[in-house]
């Protein structure tokens, strides 16, 4: 912990307060700027930090802010709350290529698994990819498989082409969709185009 104005705590150490106006936290890659935090000590051992005012996360190619992010030291994952923004930036590889693309999301609930780049969003998610926007009850993604999943009344927009249902799954690596029905069908709207007769 860096930029401490002001700290309390008990004298045992497993409860801890702090504030100060540009506090920084640094684990590995996890880079976090906040206000002010508590630190709980958990009956595992492990240490709990809820960060609290403009919590901003930069891990590698991911960036993620929001009001409150309760975060486990041992598990490295934790809960974003309020206004939740995560974006991860386009990747290349040496020769310039995508390796991975960018995708913008928000929420009002995030878990956030930050060494392997996962999360779940809940609360009125919404993502945009290049290729697609949308939103359902919960989006989820796997980095290391780059899968990303939709579920609960999800409705996609891609250009003209839109696509609403249950469940949506893509493999952003193999640029590939499968949709899958609830109790209702999968309902696909797209235009066509006539050809005009000269």
């Amino acid at each position: 912990f860096k930029g401490i104005d002001r700290v309390s705590g008990d004298t045992d150490g497993k409860k801890m307060f702090m504030e100060g106006t540009k506090l920084e936290y640094f684990q590995g890659e996890t880079y976090i700027r906040f206000t002010q935090a508590e630190i709980i000590e958990q009956e595992d051992g492990s240490k709990e930090v809820t960060f609290m005012g403009q919590v901003s996360l930069k891990h590698e190619d991911l960036n993620v802010t929001g009001e409150k992010f309760c975060y486990n030291t041992d598990k490295k994952s934790g809960i974003f709350s309020g206004d939740v923004v995560l974006e991860r930036e386009e990747t290349l590889n040496d020769q310039g290529e995508v390796e991975k693309e960018g995708i913008k999301l928000v929420c009002n609930s995030l878990l956030l698994e930050t060494e392997e780049k996962s999360f779940v969003a809940t609360e009125k998610p919404f993502i945009e990819h290049k290729d697609f926007n949308g939103n359902g009850q919960k989006i989820s993604y796997i980095d290391r498989e780059e899968l990303l999943t939709i579920v609960g009344d999800f409705h996609i927009q891609k250009g003209k082409e839109e696509i609403k249902g249950e469940e949506i799954s893509f493999n952003l690596k193999q640029k590939t969709f499968e949709a899958k029905r609830g109790k209702e069908p999968l309902e696909v709207i797209f235009e066509i185009e006539e050809k005009k007769e000269e």
